[in-house]
């Protein structure tokens, strides 16, 4: 992969849109090549979120996922077609990514996050995207994300609602403080298929998760902590929730 402190002529040709931004330039896009992100998760969310942060240049990549591509996924996870259903998503992806961009170092891990794996996988990272549909998959994360001090980019999709938040982050609140195991969640009703979805949420939800990825590791202002980002793509409206930090959440 090279130097990963300074930018090649392909990297500044590649990038050069990007880094034109005041707020990027040749620091922010070096702190991308640097930067290590594992994407837990690739269905609509995460395969949206793994496209940009390729096409932006986010240097490791993890892409987590044990399912296989189904055909009732192809409505709202465009990143496959007709001839990849059978197939591993995890295999696909990575194939599909590295032709997007060759510069990225993909970690493909073809298997479900467990107490068990975890200590093995997480510290590697620096930042984790959490794109699953199970409240104890969140929790486990979140637990993680706390022990090894790794910030936790949250979204989630259902219905006509995307949500998005940042956990952990700079003496933030953590996802337990946003949701506590007590605490009405829908989170079974989607993760069963049973509710409804426009195929662009993921992509505008996931969207907004890659964009808050590159806002932390180019240490932007106004990064999703202390709030929920709730978007309703039918009616165009956009609320936030606020979230306190519960200091016994951080507590071992």
């Amino acid at each position: 992969m090279g130097d990963q402190s300074t930018l090649t002529e392909i990297e500044k040709k590649r990038y050069k849109l990007q880094m034109l931004l005041p707020g990027i330039g040749a620091s922010g896009q070096e702190k991308l090549k640097k930067g290590k992100v594992l994407v837990i998760g690739i269905g609509g969310l995460g395969s949206f979120v793994l496209q940009y942060l390729t096409a932006m240049g986010v240097g490791t990549l993890g892409l987590m996922d044990f399912d296989i591509i189904e055909e009732e996924n192809l409505s709202h996870q465009v990143f496959y077609g007709m001839h990849d259903i059978g197939k591993l998503k995890a295999v696909v992806t990575k194939g599909r990514l590295s032709d997007l961009n060759p510069l990225i170092r993909f970690n493909m891990l073809n298997v479900q996050l467990h107490g068990n794996n975890s200590s093995s996988i997480i510290p590697n990272y620096d930042i984790i995207v959490d794109t699953t549909n199970k409240s104890n998959v969140h929790y486990l994360i979140n637990d993680e994300c706390i022990k090894y001090n790794k910030v936790m980019v949250y979204g989630w999709v259902c219905k006509l609602e995307g949500r998005v938040s940042v956990f952990n982050y700079k003496s933030g609140p953590s996802y337990r403080c946003a949701y506590s195991e007590n605490s009405e969640r829908s989170d079974g009703e989607c993760a069963k298929n049973i509710t409804g979805m426009p195929g662009i949420l993921p992509g505008v939800t996931g969207s907004i998760l890659a964009n808050e990825v590159l806002k932390i590791i180019t240490g932007q202002d106004n990064v999703l902590s202390g709030k929920i980002m709730i978007v309703d793509t039918f009616n165009y409206l956009d609320k936030f929730v606020e979230v306190k930090r519960n200091k016994a959440n951080f507590t071992e």
